[in-house]
């Protein structure tokens, strides 16, 4: 295994020495990513191209909140899942090259920097809770609309999805990427020395409330507003804590067929 986290495979004389062509496809190890991965080969034997087995790992975003940053073996299981899956999927008889890759960083990030020059990018299509979806974003979604190669997107079952076009400004066609709208109400009451907020997150039918106030130092001056500011944050980080508990939770929970 080389230093980079990168290594390749492959048996002699297979594909068409000299092309170039890549084809990178995500590995998660769900039934998704390997129906992919199958389909990445299959495309791959008819072109002569390499398959590029991208994994990606990165720290639980709570991490940085409690405790210095460790190292709890991401890393080592993705790189376990990447070969467990190829392994799998392809079997010790290489039909073309893989080269496999376990790179640190968000997923979508990772995928459309590693598919930069690549003929196409091939992706497992995910179901997860809706409220988690929407937190966490559309790993597919995201590189469809900013890979800067052809996409395609492959069910579990081996059926693909029309890849969705380049979304840039002036581009022809639109990516079809699902919008959500999620409300956010800010109720603040100023009482005196005290400024209180109820904050309300309607986040696509799931609502989340906090409550937070600021009050004025007794030695500071009276001022108009000056809790607004405070009480507002500390409301919308009170928010923001339980998006991330919730999106912890459903990220690690079963995903839906």
């Amino acid at each position: 295994m080389a230093g980079n986290g990168t290594t390749s495979t492959g048996t002699p004389g297979t594909g068409t020495p000299g092309t170039g062509r890549r084809i990178v496809v995500g590995i998660d190890g769900s039934a998704p990513s390997k129906a992919a991965l199958r389909w990445a080969v299959g495309q791959a034997v008819l072109t002569g191209a390499t398959v590029h087995a991208v994994a990606a790992w990165e720290y639980p975003s709570l991490y940085g909140w409690f405790a210095p940053m460790v190292d709890d073996g991401f890393e080592q299981s993705a790189r376990r899942t990447l070969t467990a899956e190829v392994d799998e999927v392809i079997g010790p008889q290489r039909p073309v090259p893989v080269e496999e890759s376990v790179l640190p960083g968000h997923a979508a990030e990772v995928l459309l920097e590693a598919a930069e020059g690549a003929d196409l990018l091939v992706l497992g299509s995910r179901g997860r809770g809706t409220f988690a979806r929407t937190l966490l974003g559309s790993v597919s979604a995201r590189c469809a609309v900013h890979g800067s190669c052809p996409v395609v997107i492959v069910r579990a079952d081996g059926a693909t999805a029309p890849p969705a076009p380049l979304a840039a400004a002036g581009g022809a066609g639109a990516a079809a990427v699902r919008t959500k709208d999620w409300q956010l109400s800010l109720h603040v009451v100023e009482d005196g020395d005290t400024t209180r907020v109820h904050a309300v997150l309607d986040a696509d039918g799931t609502v989340l409330h906090s409550d937070a106030l600021a009050r004025r130092n007794p030695h500071d001056a009276p001022a108009a507003a000056v809790g607004d500011d405070f009480a507002v944050g500390r409301a919308l980080v009170d928010l923001g804590h339980q998006l991330l508990r919730a999106g912890i939770h459903g990220a690690t929970g079963p995903a839906e067929e």
